[in-house]
């Protein structure tokens, strides 16, 4: 078997995250049949009951994926300036939606959550702001009729959008 590339690897750590919560919270025990693209995983539970997941990342700041990842040519994560702060109901949020709109407008099919990887260097705390984020989704059409999560950094906490 070919070994998984970055992308998928993320994705797939952050779905069997995901799994792992929602398997507590609602007793059920879905785990990873499929990696596909669009949606990026398909979980199957021990009553032949599906749900898809669709992974998408955060970024604080416009390029600091590539900056963690080592892939930035004009900076690093290390290198940022101080006076380039964050925060989470400013530029945190405002980047989220933006980079969700386009997510909001494709169609995944029946039983899809959409789940949102923060990769922030920040331990931030999304419910501080949820109901903030539910507004500003709000005229937006939901195609994730199993709700919008987002997976902290260290994937030991789950937070629902809507």
């Amino acid at each position: 078997m070919a070994p998984m590339d970055e992308k998928r690897a993320i994705e797939r750590a952050t779905a069997e995250a995901f799994l792992a919560h929602y398997n507590r919270e609602h007793g059920t025990s879905f785990r990873i049949v499929q990696h596909g693209d669009a949606p990026d995983i398909v979980a199957s539970g021990n009553n032949g009951r599906r749900i898809q997941l669709e992974i998408v990342l955060t970024e604080d700041r416009a390029g600091d994926i590539q900056a963690v990842l080592g892939r930035s040519d004009s900076r690093s994560v290390d290198a940022r300036p101080l006076k380039r702060g964050s925060s989470l109901a400013d530029n945190v949020a405002d980047s989220l939606i933006e980079r969700l709109h386009g997510k909001m407008m494709k169609r995944y099919g029946a039983n899809t959550a959409l789940v949102i990887r923060d990769t922030s260097g920040v331990g931030w705390d999304w419910d501080l702001i949820s109901n903030e984020l539910k507004a500003k989704l709000s005229h937006m059409e939901n195609p994730f009729d199993q709700g919008i999560w987002i997976v902290n950094r260290s994937k030991d906490q789950v937070f629902q959008i809507l």
